[in-house]
């Protein structure tokens, strides 16, 4: 999985693990730019269903209104879990706590196209 920002890993998975369609790419934003990273969730949020953590839902941590980081539910050796990635640390698995620690908010999502 390296190679991906969290941006792209969550469309991949959910597209070749799930079976959804692909949701646009914004391949043009550098993961840095929270900003328009923010705007970007925003034109496609409404492709999304507010749920609970399961398997294949779509996680996003927020810091002050801006979307800062996105990653893909798992379900691994029976537990529930948050694939993501990033440059420093590369694809990561950690506990929804621990991922919830990380933002001042944090969404769950299921894709509807």
């Amino acid at each position: 999985m390296s190679g991906f920002d969290c941006w792209g890993q969550t469309r991949h998975r959910l597209h070749h693990y799930y079976g959804q369609p692909l949701f646009e790419s914004f391949g043009h934003i550098h993961p840095d730019d929270k900003s328009l990273l923010t705007d970007a969730y925003q034109q496609i949020v409404s492709s999304f269903r507010p749920c609970e953590p399961s398997p294949g839902a779509v996680v996003c941590g927020f810091k002050f209104g801006s979307l800062i980081h996105i990653g893909t539910v798992e379900l691994i050796d029976g537990k529930l879990e948050i694939l993501h990635t990033s440059r420093r640390k590369g694809p990561s698995i950690d506990s929804i706590d621990d991922f919830k620690r990380l933002f001042k908010e944090v969404k769950f999502y299921e894709y509807v196209g």
